[in-house]
Order: C-alpha cells, then structure tokens, then sequence
C-alpha cells in the first residue's frame, strides 16, 4: 500500500520530534516476485536538506526500492508516506521527442508552466495599458501576485540555470542546437540528469548518476549536490562520490536496511565496529547456548532433572541472536610474477589522429618496473586509444611503442571484446587455458554450480568482467594494461580488484574514473587534456593538489601582470612579455628529472634497507658513507620534486 503523507504525517514532521522536517517515510515495507524474496521490514526516513547513499551489493533491490518510492511498482506490504508539501524529482528514462528537438529544448521544455506564467503575465501587462480605475487596480493585484510566483519559481533565471547546468554536465554551447535522436547514450544520460536538476525538487531521487560522467563533469556534480539546498536520496557505487557528497548512509542487504551517520568511509568504520560487536555478542552467547545444553543433557534423566527442564524452559525463550551474514566475495590473487628489466614500457612522439580530428600528439614516456600508473582525462579524448596502440591493436599515426624485456602483457578490455560471446563460461576458461579445475577457478569468481553453462553474451556486464578478471590472472602477466577495471562491479567487488591490484607484484598501467582506486592504487597519474599531456608524481588526490596550486600560482601571476600594466604607464617600465618556451626541450628535462627522481627513491629504499641492518655498521667507514649518501637523497630529492613542478609550470 502506498499512502499519502497526509494520512498520518500531513505536516511533514516526524510525530512528536519538533520541527524536523521529513519529506519521505517508510514503515515496514516489503516487497517479493512471487517465492523471491527482495526485501522486508524496511523503516527509514529522508529529511529535508540530507544527503543520504544507498548503497548495497548488486541484485539486493536498490533499484526495486526507489521504483515503489516513485510509484513505478508497488509493494506487497507497509506504508510509504511522502509530504504533500514537498516535490520530488527522479532521473527518468530519456523521452521521446518530435525529430529536431535540440538539446536546449530538451531540458528548457522542464520550464513550461513557467513560460505558461511568463505569457500570462505578458497578456496582463497588455490589458493594463487598455484599462484604468478599479479595472486597473485588479489586474495589478493579478499581476503582482502571478509576479511573485514567478520569481518564487526562479522564472528570470531559468534560462542562464539551465544554460549552466547543462555546461557543467560536460555539454558545450555547440551541443545546445543538437539533435537529441542523434546523442549517444551516455550523452542521453546527462541531458535526462540536466532535465531532473534544473527544477530543483526538494528530493532528488538519483540512480547511479556518475555513470558516462567524465572527471571533471563528476567534479561539477559532486559540488552542486553538495551546496544543493534539497535532500537527495542517491544509489552509487562510486565510493569517491558518495565520500563528496552524502552525510547519511542506507545499507540494503540480506533483505534488511540499516542506517549509519557519515559518507560512504564513515560507513565502513561503524559497520565494522558494528559487527565486530555483534561477532562477540553472537560467540558469547552461542558458547552460553552450548553449555546450557551439555547440562541439560548431562542431567536430564538424573538427580538434578528438575533444574535441567528448568533450564531447558529458559533456554526455549532466549531470543538466538544473528550471526554477521557475510557476502561472497571473489578471490583474486597472484603470489609472483615473472621478472623484467627496469624499463617496462617506452612511448616515444606518440600520434593520434584521424582525418576529423586531433586525439593526441607528442606522448613521450616511460613506465617503469613495478609502477602503478593512472592515465585520467575526459571522454573522447585518446586514452583508450592509446591502450589500444600499445596492444598493437591500432596503428598510431605517429611515434613508436616498446615493451621491455621479459614483458608478459595482459589487457583487461572495458567492452570485453576478448571473451567470445558464443560460448559457455565454463568453455572460455577450459579452450583457452586446458585447465581440469575449470569449475574451482570459476568459484572465485563467484560462478557457481549451473552459473558456469551460462552463455558469455548472455552475461551482465559486471559478470563479464569477472570472468575477464579471471583469465588475466590465468594469464600470469607481469604488465597489466587495464581499460576502466572496476566499470559495472559493485562495491565489494571493486574492493577486491583494488586489494588485487595494490598487491599485484608487476606494473599497471590504466586507464579508470574509479577516483578512489586510482588514490588507492596510482603512484604515479598522467592527465591527457587538450591533445597535451601532463604527468603528477602521485595519486589522484596529489594531482588535485598540485593542479589547484599550479592554478592558483597562474591566477596570481595573471593577476600581477594585469596591475603591472594598469601601473606601467606610471611607471614608465613597459611590461615584458612573456619569454618563448621550448616545450620539447621542457619535456626532456622533465623526462631526465623523472628518472633522476625514480632512481633516487630507488637508492633511498635500499639505504634505508642497509642501514637497518646491524651487519652494516661492522665496517665503521663504509656505514658512515652510507649514512651521508642517505642524508644527501633526502635533502635531495625534495629539491627535484620542486624543480619538476618549476618545469610543468613552464608547459603551461
């Protein structure tokens, strides 16, 4: 049953609590598909202005349980009460439109009752330059009514909103006049998120909104949400995101909801101290259960049979409390790999281009032995591509790509083009790699019993990627070039690709918008923009640092140069212009510098190493030239990390 908040919530308040506003309330809800169970006694609110995740394993109802809120289904049991004062909006599937309908028109068309409010209000200042006296005075009474609603529905500033809203979720004012028949669908996914956003409903209902968002339209997202004045109610699983932007966290698993305060970390810190509380509650008892009974049975029949029925009456009522029901999750892990030289891959003056448009151009770099490298940037600008040329898969139009020696490679593809769709799960594993424990390996990707005679095209995406996941570790590749790795996995699968990857003993090179995995994973993060390349000698959250301070440092010099030119004539001291900068000779030092840098923290481990061992400080002298080598990289290697920042100003 679904009921309207009147019924017993009519003023949006949570009974007897004050003035806290609720805009959603759920009591008891259930809801199954004939014997499958999906979820039951689920209680929970929404308040206004929170920012609240739900998140959970994938196929536990995430989606079901936003489909009852929006009334799209029903479900079998309790109430769900929503204000009578409050709006709600959710991401819809994208509608059709007449041939012609432009992207502009798409989203402008959320605004027509405000257009309807606009023309009346035209055709009342139309009628007032025809009348006077008390005719007058009541179209003005009309008309500065009608204004205020107006205004209160943000009617002069619905077209710049909109106009920014659409900027924002990565749109350039040239996809304005677009056609929306001709939109991809990840771009059909952004214009439906900037439909929902532009009429600010006081719940927003979103359902994996990151999907086909690049890094810095997801920059956008997770700022306007974050200062959105509205509650929002968001199914993600991108742990970065929901770190952003929630302040309350909803769990829906094993067929239950649990609420704990704080983003998506916080979440993690109390559910563990949740269950570890629980685990020892659970022991505790159980161990009191089992001793109970040994009494029972040991004096049942005997002298002391009454105390044992005793007992076992107590027994009977004690409430059994649960254990921590885990989720299965997969096992992935590789002990060794082979070795390689210390220079992996070599990219030298690589090209892209084709005869439309510009990828890339000028890409030179070198991955080195047992790096973990991220290549980030927006859609469409080359980083796939350039997997794809490494693999020998496209030819570049310029430059040249090496492998290093002893290199075992293996790519993990994001559209899964290595896995044949014709056949069973089971047969990619057993043609592929001749294994008779095809079915055990399987298992560690969560394939169980018949799941392995399921057919690979039949396969949802994130089941593809677990079996792609499988052969690469079959594979046993000590160079791993990964295509967005963690694309269609739910959290707790992502976790494990993450754990996976930290403790993969060979090098990585990939591309992802995971953010979290790429600051968990990344030593090292290239950013492909604007055809050119810049490299960050850390994660992703140092080269969000970094980026902020370079910008910063620019703005300030910009700035500085603008007050010289406004006082230069004062002065008399015209302003000089800005040297020309030989960026291909830059790149070369930057390149020297990075290697200068990687051998030097190389050195450094194995000082620290030495110097740990007792053994080292038998021979006086040698020690002693240790420790001043020691002591010279580390005042060393700062001063290199500052002139490389100096050099990738330079480039700017």
């Amino acid at each position: 049953m679904r009921t309207a908040a009147d019924a017993c919530c009519s003023d949006g308040k949570t009974p007897g609590s004050g003035a806290v506003l609720i805009i959603l309330q759920a009591k008891n809800l259930k809801k199954s598909y004939i014997t499958d169970l999906i979820f039951e006694q689920l209680d929970f609110y929404i308040q206004e202005g929170e920012k609240v995740g739900l998140v959970g394993p994938n196929g536990t109802g995430k989606s079901t349980l936003f489909r009852c809120i929006t009334g799209e289904e029903t479900f079998d049991e309790g109430q769900l009460q929503i204000s009578a004062r409050h709006s709600m909006g959710y991401m819809e599937q994208m509608p059709e439109f007449a041939p012609g309908f432009t992207l502009l028109d798409a989203v402008m068309e959320m605004f027509n009752d405000i257009f309807a409010m606009r023309d009346q209000l035209r055709h009342l200042e139309q009628q007032m330059g025809l009348v006077e006296g008390e005719a007058l005075e009541g179209l003005l009474e009309q008309y500065s009514t009608l204004t205020h609603q107006y205004e209160d529905l943000g009617g002069f500033s619905c077209e710049s909103r909109a106009k920014g809203i659409i900027k924002g979720l990565g749109f350039s004012e040239a996809d304005f006049g677009r056609e929306i028949a001709c939109f991809s669908g990840g771009e059909k996914t952004r214009a439906s998120l900037a439909r929902l956003l532009v009429r600010e409903p006081d719940l927003l209902l979103l359902d994996e909104p990151t999907n086909h968002l690049d890094l810095e339209s997801l920059d956008w997202l997770e700022t306007y949400l974050r200062n959105y004045r509205g509650a929002v109610l968001v199914i993600s699983h991108d742990r970065y995101f929901l770190d952003q932007v929630t302040n309350r966290t909803l769990e829906l698993n094993h067929h239950r909801l649990k609420s704990y305060n704080g983003n998506y970390s916080r979440y993690m810190v109390l559910k563990a101290e949740q269950e570890m509380a629980q685990m020892r509650a659970y022991e505790k008892q159980q161990a009191e259960i089992a001793r109970t009974e040994e009494y029972i049975r040991k004096y049942k029949a005997g002298i002391k049979s009454r105390q044992a029925r005793g007992r076992e009456k107590q027994l009977s009522r004690v409430e059994r409390l649960e254990a921590v029901q885990g989720n299965k999750s997969m096992l992935l892990h590789m002990q060794d790999v082979s070795g390689t030289g210390e220079v992996v891959l070599e990219i030298r003056d690589l090209s892209m281009a084709y005869p439309d448009k510009v990828l890339f151009h000028d890409f030179t770099e070198t991955i080195y032995k047992g790096e973990k490298v991220g290549l980030i940037g927006g859609n469409g600008v080359g980083k796939s591509t350039i997997l794809k040329i490494i693999m020998g898969q496209l030819e570049p139009t310029g430059g040249t790509v090496r492998l290093g020696s002893r290199v075992r490679i293996a790519y993990y593809d994001q559209e899964h083009r290595q896995l044949n769709p014709q056949r069973k799960i089971i047969d990619e594993i057993v043609y592929s790699y001749d294994v008779n424990e095809a079915r055990d390996l399987l298992a560690k990707v969560l394939f169980f019993g018949e799941d392995v005679e399921k057919r690979i095209g039949d396969l949802s995406g994130g089941e593809k990627a677990r079996v792609a996941l499988l052969k690469i570790i079959l594979d046993q590749p000590n160079l791993l070039i990964m295509d967005e790795p963690t694309n269609h996995l739910d959290i707790s699968s992502k976790e494990i690709v993450e754990q996976f990857l930290d403790q993969f003993p060979g090098t990585v090179f990939m591309v992802s918008h995971d953010r979290y995995l790429l600051d968990a994973i990344c030593t090292r993060t290239i950013v492909l923009e604007d055809q050119q390349f810049m490299t960050y000698l850390g994660n992703y959250s140092y080269y969000r640092q970094k980026r902020a301070e370079l910008e910063r440092i620019a703005r300030e010099k910009e700035e500085e140069l603008e007050a010289r030119r406004k006082t230069g004539g004062k002065a008399g001291k015209p302003v000089a212009e800005k040297p020309k900068v030989n960026k291909s000779k830059v790149r070369k030092e930057i390149e020297q510098l990075e290697e200068q840098i990687q051998q030097g923290e190389s050195r450094s481990e194995e000082l620290s190493a030495l110097l740990a061992d007792g053994a080292t400080y038998q021979d006086e002298e040698k020690s002693r030239q240790l420790v001043a080598e020691y002591k010279q990289l580390e005042e060393m290697i700062p001063q290199w990390y500052e002139k490389w920042e100096q050099l990738q100003l330079l480039l700017e």
